[in-house]
């Protein structure tokens, strides 16, 4: 036995948190395609906006890159607008692109991601 001490190893992501994720997708995919054909193709275009977002927010650099790829963010969002007596069906339909990204992201890279901090 050595004197280093070493970080605990994570197991890696089951099968669950992959058809989690997967079903999350699939779901929040499904409204936001409802919504945008319910409300016209600009809140179409923005949630299309949004699910590519995370992926583009990576070049901003590594702490923007994990903010972006959160899912506590769109739900706050999704919360407020629900709350809120706002009639811009936009916003919650990039919201829901934005969870639809996160999902998409987190269930293609479960079984590789780790979800510890790192710096930088």
């Amino acid at each position: 036995m050595t004197g280093e001490l070493t970080p605990p190893r994570r197991p890696a992501a089951g099968l669950g948190a992959v058809l989690g994720w997967a079903a999350l997708a699939l779901f929040t995919a499904a409204f936001a395609t409802f919504e945008a054909v319910a409300h016209g193709w600009w809140t179409g275009l923005a949630g299309a906006a949004l699910l590519v977002a995370p992926g583009l927010v990576g070049r901003i650099g590594p702490r923007a890159d994990r903010a972006a790829h959160r899912a506590l963010p769109p739900v706050v969002v999704l919360t407020a607008y629900s709350l809120s007596p706002l009639e811009q069906p936009w916003i919650f339909t990039a919201a829901l692109g934005w969870l639809t990204g996160v999902a998409i992201s987190w269930c293609a890279s479960a079984g590789r991601r780790r979800r510890c901090s790192t710096t930088g």
